[in-house]
């Protein structure tokens, strides 16, 4: 073959390698599940909400989940195997680590989208810059409205309801006061800070900002905690106060039953001495 004819090859060959790539470079499928924000080489950003097939013109294309699920566990087998708990601090200076998770679902108009792509550029930038930061916070400022033992027993359903609330709506305004009283174990007498919540003319709760979920748009749904790990100090507590409210409900137990012997016994007595009159 001729060096004329193996340069019109060559030349032929990227050619058709070129015609590839622009065709790749062309198009993309966008899937059900997704949106895409696709930045043409003019700058020009499009936002595409719908699964199909759309031009892409050789524009740099990123693809976000419609909905996720955020996961903030110590389990290995929920989310990441490393641990991603929550840390908590109560008022009255027990600490605790929060399991669990939320789900989480991208806004569907172009205004929202865009600026999340902007100021975010990524899936998991979003998930961990701004989902995550909020859950953080709103466990964080949830906190000090309870003691360590209100969460594990009588406060364990608001302790979950104020954290969703908070994520949905934003922090409370709240104001913190300095309060003298008893340990409920030792009867020893120790400084507490009490954290209030401060409401608004209309009674209604006062937030310190608007959640940053709302203002992009993004949902949020079905807070889980499935496991809230207190240190070794303030489990030591919880077991005590449990075995101190058992002896206390066998105490109560026991003075009933004996109330009931006790009226039994007089009542035979009653009905012997009716006996006998006879």
């Amino acid at each position: 073959m001729s060096g004329t004819a193996m340069f019109k090859w060559g030349i032929a060959v990227v050619v058709a390698i070129a015609a590839i790539i622009g065709a790749f470079q062309s198009f993309e499928y966008l899937d059900a599940k997704q949106v895409m924000v696709i930045q043409y080489p003019s700058g020009t950003l499009k936002v595409f909400t719908q699964g199909g097939i759309y031009p892409q013109w050789f524009g740099t294309v990123t693809k976000y989940q419609k909905r996720d699920q955020f996961w903030f566990s110590s389990s290995k087998d929920q989310g990441k195997a490393d641990d991603e708990s929550i840390p908590i601090r109560f008022n009255d200076g027990g600490h605790a680590k929060i399991s669990g998770s939320i789900s989480w679902e991208m806004p569907a108009d172009e205004k929202n989208l865009t600026a999340l792509h902007v100021k975010y550029g990524s899936h998991r930038a979003i998930e961990q810059q701004l989902v995550r930061t909020v859950v953080q916070k709103s466990v964080y400022m949830t906190g000090p409205l309870m003691s360590s033992t209100e969460s594990y027993a009588a406060r364990r359903n608001e302790l979950l309801n104020v954290v969703d609330d908070q994520i949905v709506n934003g922090v409370y305004k709240t104001e913190a006061t300095t309060e003298r009283t008893k340990d409920p174990m030792t009867g020893a007498d120790k400084t507490i800070t009490v954290v209030r919540l401060i409401k608004g003319p209309n009674g209604a709760y006062l937030r310190q900002d608007a959640s940053p979920l709302e203002e992009y748009g993004i949902k949020v749904s079905n807070l889980s905690i499935n496991e809230v790990k207190y240190d070794e100090k303030v489990e030591g507590q919880i077991t005590q106060q449990q075995d101190a409210v058992m002896k206390v409900q066998t105490a109560v137990a026991r003075a009933r039953e004996a109330e009931q012997d006790a009226i039994t016994v007089a009542k035979r007595g009653e009905a012997d001495a009716a006996k006998a009159k006879w």
